[in-house]
């Protein structure tokens, strides 16, 4: 569940700067209270007991056991 919040932030985020050429690319996501806020972070983080930090690495790469087609 908190990597879906996450991955869903980061590619709202990537659709709405798409076209903008020059935005920083985040470190990952901060999830709060397991899903009740989320926000984007561009610097390393200090975590509150509350939070998780989900890296830019498991926003990007696909989720492990889903097909991935025939070869």
């Amino acid at each position: 569940m908190i990597l879906q919040i996450a991955r869903r932030l980061y590619l709202q985020n990537l659709e709405r700067n798409l076209e903008r050429n020059g935005c920083a690319e985040p470190l990952g996501v901060v999830v709060v209270n397991g899903g009740k806020s989320a926000r984007l972070i561009f610097e390393a983080p200090v975590l509150l007991p509350q939070e998780q930090f989900v890296p830019l690495e498991l926003l990007r790469n696909k989720p492990l056991g889903k097909s991935r087609g025939r070869r």
